[in-house]
Protein backbone atom coordinates (compact mmCIF):
# COMPACT_ATOMS: atom_id res chain seq x y z
CA UNK A 1 0.00 0.00 0.00
CA UNK A 2 1.59 3.40 -1.17
CA UNK A 3 2.32 5.75 1.61
CA UNK A 4 2.18 9.48 2.09
CA UNK A 5 4.02 12.08 3.53
CA UNK A 6 1.47 14.83 4.93
CA UNK A 7 3.60 17.64 5.32
CA UNK A 8 7.10 18.02 4.15
CA UNK A 9 7.47 21.23 5.77
CA UNK A 10 7.75 19.07 9.14
CA UNK A 11 11.20 18.46 10.71
CA UNK A 12 9.47 15.24 11.96
CA UNK A 13 8.79 12.93 8.73
CA UNK A 14 5.79 11.23 8.94
CA UNK A 15 4.08 8.29 6.49
CA UNK A 16 0.62 7.77 6.51
CA UNK A 17 -1.37 4.76 5.16
CA UNK A 18 -4.79 3.41 4.81
CA UNK A 19 -8.27 4.39 5.72
CA UNK A 20 -10.11 4.58 9.24
CA UNK A 21 -9.42 4.79 13.36
CA UNK A 22 -5.87 6.59 13.61
CA UNK A 23 -2.83 4.44 15.20
CA UNK A 24 0.25 6.07 15.38
CA UNK A 25 3.60 4.34 15.53
CA UNK A 26 6.43 5.02 17.44
CA UNK A 27 9.83 3.05 16.51
CA UNK A 28 12.84 2.00 19.25
CA UNK A 29 16.22 3.58 19.71
CA UNK A 30 18.39 3.67 16.76
CA UNK A 31 15.70 2.51 14.20
CA UNK A 32 12.80 4.29 12.38
CA UNK A 33 9.33 4.22 10.85
CA UNK A 34 10.50 2.14 7.89
CA UNK A 35 10.86 -1.24 10.37
CA UNK A 36 7.10 -1.20 10.70
CA UNK A 37 6.47 -1.04 6.92
CA UNK A 38 4.60 -4.58 6.60
CA UNK A 39 3.11 -4.12 9.74
CA UNK A 40 1.52 -0.73 9.01
CA UNK A 41 0.50 -2.12 5.37
CA UNK A 42 -1.54 -5.29 7.26
CA UNK A 43 -3.44 -2.66 9.34
CA UNK A 44 -3.97 -0.05 7.10
CA UNK A 45 -6.64 -2.45 5.57
CA UNK A 46 -8.42 -1.24 8.59
CA UNK A 47 -7.21 1.55 10.07
CA UNK A 48 -5.55 4.84 8.67
CA UNK A 49 -1.55 4.35 10.48
CA UNK A 50 0.82 6.94 10.75
CA UNK A 51 4.52 5.90 11.09
CA UNK A 52 6.38 8.37 12.67
CA UNK A 53 10.34 8.99 12.27
CA UNK A 54 11.80 9.95 16.02
CA UNK A 55 13.73 12.78 16.27
CA UNK A 56 17.04 12.59 14.45
CA UNK A 57 16.29 8.77 13.19
CA UNK A 58 15.48 8.55 9.38
CA UNK A 59 14.17 11.09 8.10
CA UNK A 60 13.48 13.46 10.90
CA UNK A 61 15.57 16.23 11.93
CA UNK A 62 17.15 16.56 15.53
CA UNK A 63 16.04 19.86 17.13
CA UNK A 64 17.91 19.25 20.86
CA UNK A 65 15.15 16.96 22.34
CA UNK A 66 16.42 15.73 25.70
CA UNK A 67 13.53 15.11 28.37
CA UNK A 68 10.96 12.53 27.57
CA UNK A 69 8.43 15.52 26.95
CA UNK A 70 10.35 17.10 24.74
CA UNK A 71 9.82 14.17 22.19
CA UNK A 72 5.76 14.32 23.27
CA UNK A 73 5.68 17.76 22.25
CA UNK A 74 7.52 17.49 19.22
CA UNK A 75 5.91 14.31 18.18
CA UNK A 76 2.04 16.13 18.90
CA UNK A 77 3.00 19.08 16.95
CA UNK A 78 4.22 17.32 13.92
CA UNK A 79 0.71 14.49 13.71
CA UNK A 80 -1.45 15.00 10.86
CA UNK A 81 -4.48 17.73 11.91
CA UNK A 82 -6.63 15.30 10.08
CA UNK A 83 -5.82 12.52 12.97
CA UNK A 84 -9.32 11.75 14.49
CA UNK A 85 -8.62 12.18 18.45
CA UNK A 86 -7.94 9.97 20.45
CA UNK A 87 -6.37 8.01 18.57
CA UNK A 88 -4.22 4.37 19.22
CA UNK A 89 -0.51 4.72 20.21
CA UNK A 90 1.94 1.41 19.24
CA UNK A 91 5.09 1.75 20.26
CA UNK A 92 8.16 -0.28 20.30
CA UNK A 93 11.00 -0.67 23.27
CA UNK A 94 12.01 3.20 23.66
CA UNK A 95 8.59 4.04 21.41
CA UNK A 96 6.49 2.68 24.01
CA UNK A 97 8.18 4.95 26.68
CA UNK A 98 7.34 8.08 24.96
CA UNK A 99 4.00 6.97 23.85
CA UNK A 100 2.83 6.24 27.62
CA UNK A 101 4.64 10.17 28.45
CA UNK A 102 1.94 11.16 25.66
CA UNK A 103 -1.06 8.78 27.38
CA UNK A 104 -0.29 10.23 30.55
CA UNK A 105 0.48 14.16 29.30
CA UNK A 106 -2.63 14.25 27.05
CA UNK A 107 -4.65 11.33 27.84
CA UNK A 108 -7.51 12.80 25.79
CA UNK A 109 -5.78 12.49 22.52
CA UNK A 110 -5.16 8.38 23.46
CA UNK A 111 -7.87 5.56 22.91
CA UNK A 112 -5.37 2.75 23.37
CA UNK A 113 -1.87 1.97 24.05
CA UNK A 114 -0.13 -0.89 22.33
CA UNK A 115 3.57 -1.39 24.31
CA UNK A 116 5.45 -3.99 21.76
CA UNK A 117 8.51 -4.78 24.09
CA UNK A 118 8.36 -1.94 26.52
CA UNK A 119 7.51 -0.91 29.86
CA UNK A 120 7.48 1.84 32.05
CA UNK A 121 10.66 1.81 32.86
CA UNK A 122 13.88 0.09 30.88
CA UNK A 123 16.17 -0.62 33.57
CA UNK A 124 16.39 -1.89 37.28
CA UNK A 125 15.26 0.24 39.92
CA UNK A 126 14.69 -0.61 43.67
CA UNK A 127 11.58 -2.82 43.42
CA UNK A 128 11.85 -3.39 39.67
CA UNK A 129 14.37 -6.02 38.87
CA UNK A 130 12.63 -7.77 35.80
CA UNK A 131 14.62 -4.95 33.53
CA UNK A 132 17.89 -4.19 31.56
CA UNK A 133 20.81 -3.23 33.64
CA UNK A 134 22.31 0.15 33.50
CA UNK A 135 25.55 -0.78 32.75
CA UNK A 136 24.62 -2.30 29.56
CA UNK A 137 22.82 1.02 28.47
CA UNK A 138 26.38 2.45 29.83
CA UNK A 139 28.39 0.84 27.97
CA UNK A 140 26.20 1.61 24.72
CA UNK A 141 26.69 5.35 26.08
CA UNK A 142 30.45 4.90 26.24
CA UNK A 143 30.99 2.85 23.16
CA UNK A 144 28.56 5.24 20.78
CA UNK A 145 31.30 8.04 20.52
CA UNK A 146 34.17 5.38 19.90
CA UNK A 147 32.30 3.49 16.92
CA UNK A 148 28.95 4.37 16.12
CA UNK A 149 27.88 1.64 13.61
CA UNK A 150 29.10 -1.53 15.24
CA UNK A 151 27.25 -0.17 19.02
CA UNK A 152 24.21 -0.29 17.02
CA UNK A 153 25.19 -3.81 15.70
CA UNK A 154 25.50 -4.92 18.94
CA UNK A 155 22.49 -3.30 19.84
CA UNK A 156 20.31 -4.95 16.83
CA UNK A 157 22.15 -8.72 18.09
CA UNK A 158 20.75 -7.68 21.64
CA UNK A 159 17.38 -7.63 20.26
CA UNK A 160 16.96 -10.81 18.68
CA UNK A 161 18.71 -12.99 21.29
CA UNK A 162 16.85 -16.21 21.80
CA UNK A 163 14.90 -15.16 19.04
CA UNK A 164 13.73 -18.63 17.20
CA UNK A 165 14.34 -16.80 13.79
CA UNK A 166 17.43 -15.42 15.34
CA UNK A 167 19.91 -15.11 12.25
CA UNK A 168 17.26 -13.85 10.15
CA UNK A 169 15.93 -11.04 11.83
CA UNK A 170 19.30 -9.86 12.71
CA UNK A 171 20.19 -9.78 8.65
CA UNK A 172 16.95 -7.73 8.33
CA UNK A 173 17.41 -5.67 11.01
CA UNK A 174 20.59 -4.73 10.02
CA UNK A 175 19.73 -4.57 6.28
CA UNK A 176 17.21 -2.36 7.16
CA UNK A 177 19.23 -0.37 9.46
CA UNK A 178 20.87 2.86 7.44
CA UNK A 179 18.11 2.57 4.35
CA UNK A 180 16.83 6.19 5.67
CA UNK A 181 20.28 7.69 6.24
CA UNK A 182 22.30 7.53 9.98
CA UNK A 183 20.20 8.60 13.00
CA UNK A 184 22.15 11.62 14.94
CA UNK A 185 24.55 10.88 17.37
CA UNK A 186 23.13 13.58 19.49
CA UNK A 187 19.20 11.82 19.20
CA UNK A 188 21.59 8.56 19.92
CA UNK A 189 23.25 10.03 23.16
CA UNK A 190 19.47 11.42 23.92
CA UNK A 191 17.75 8.39 23.25
CA UNK A 192 20.38 6.51 26.03
CA UNK A 193 19.30 9.08 28.44
CA UNK A 194 15.52 8.61 27.99
CA UNK A 195 15.82 4.89 28.63
CA UNK A 196 18.35 4.82 31.29
CA UNK A 197 16.47 7.44 33.10
CA UNK A 198 12.66 7.28 32.43
CA UNK A 199 10.33 5.44 34.93
CA UNK A 200 6.72 5.84 34.46
CA UNK A 201 5.84 3.25 36.89
CA UNK A 202 3.22 5.45 39.12
CA UNK A 203 1.86 6.90 35.67
CA UNK A 204 1.40 3.57 34.74
CA UNK A 205 -0.25 2.21 37.38
CA UNK A 206 -2.56 5.75 37.98
CA UNK A 207 -3.43 5.14 33.63
CA UNK A 208 -7.07 4.24 32.88
CA UNK A 209 -6.22 3.72 29.62
CA UNK A 210 -6.68 0.39 27.89
CA UNK A 211 -3.26 -0.92 27.30
CA UNK A 212 -1.71 -3.98 25.64
CA UNK A 213 1.79 -5.37 26.99
CA UNK A 214 3.06 -7.68 23.87
CA UNK A 215 6.27 -9.16 24.31
CA UNK A 216 8.42 -11.87 23.73
CA UNK A 217 8.76 -14.99 25.26
CA UNK A 218 12.96 -14.90 24.52
CA UNK A 219 13.20 -11.09 25.03
CA UNK A 220 16.59 -10.18 27.16
CA UNK A 221 15.66 -6.89 27.29
CA UNK A 222 12.11 -6.90 28.54
CA UNK A 223 11.84 -9.76 30.33
CA UNK A 224 8.13 -11.23 30.17
CA UNK A 225 8.09 -11.33 33.35
CA UNK A 226 8.26 -7.41 34.07
CA UNK A 227 5.08 -7.41 31.70
CA UNK A 228 3.53 -10.17 33.29
CA UNK A 229 3.73 -8.32 36.56
CA UNK A 230 2.74 -4.78 35.39
CA UNK A 231 -0.51 -6.20 34.11
CA UNK A 232 -1.19 -8.45 37.62
CA UNK A 233 -1.24 -5.20 39.26
CA UNK A 234 -3.35 -3.05 36.50
CA UNK A 235 -7.39 -2.86 35.88
CA UNK A 236 -6.20 -1.66 32.67
CA UNK A 237 -3.71 -3.56 31.58
CA UNK A 238 -3.69 -7.29 29.83
CA UNK A 239 -0.82 -9.01 28.49
CA UNK A 240 0.33 -11.32 25.56
CA UNK A 241 3.35 -13.14 25.05
CA UNK A 242 4.85 -14.26 21.55
CA UNK A 243 6.08 -18.06 22.17
CA UNK A 244 9.85 -18.10 20.99
CA UNK A 245 10.11 -14.26 19.79
CA UNK A 246 12.91 -11.93 21.33
CA UNK A 247 12.92 -8.28 21.08
CA UNK A 248 11.01 -7.49 18.02
CA UNK A 249 8.17 -9.73 18.28
CA UNK A 250 6.72 -7.79 15.10
CA UNK A 251 9.10 -8.82 13.05
CA UNK A 252 10.25 -12.44 14.26
CA UNK A 253 6.26 -13.38 14.56
CA UNK A 254 4.64 -10.89 12.02
CA UNK A 255 1.38 -12.83 12.09
CA UNK A 256 0.66 -13.75 15.68
CA UNK A 257 1.45 -9.95 16.52
CA UNK A 258 -0.92 -8.38 14.25
CA UNK A 259 -3.38 -10.69 15.41
CA UNK A 260 -3.46 -9.45 18.72
CA UNK A 261 -3.22 -5.75 17.50
CA UNK A 262 -6.34 -6.44 15.87
CA UNK A 263 -8.33 -8.12 18.33
CA UNK A 264 -7.08 -5.35 20.79
CA UNK A 265 -7.70 -2.22 18.66
CA UNK A 266 -10.85 -4.19 17.54
CA UNK A 267 -12.46 -4.75 21.19
CA UNK A 268 -14.37 -2.04 22.39
CA UNK A 269 -13.35 -1.45 26.37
Amino acid sequence: MKAERLDPSSPIYIESFGAGSDIVLLHGWGMHGGYWTELANELATQFRVHCVDLPGHGYSEYQGEQSIYDYVEVIRQALPASINFPAIFIGWSMGGLIAQALAHQHPDRVSKLVLVASTPSFVQRDGWANATSEDVLQGFADNLAQDYKSTLNRFLALQVRGSEQQKNNLRELRARLFERGEATQAALNAGLGLLKEVDLRDEFSASTIPTLLLGGERDTLIPQQALIELSSNSNNAQVKIIDKAGHAPFLSHPEQCLNHIKQFCRHEH
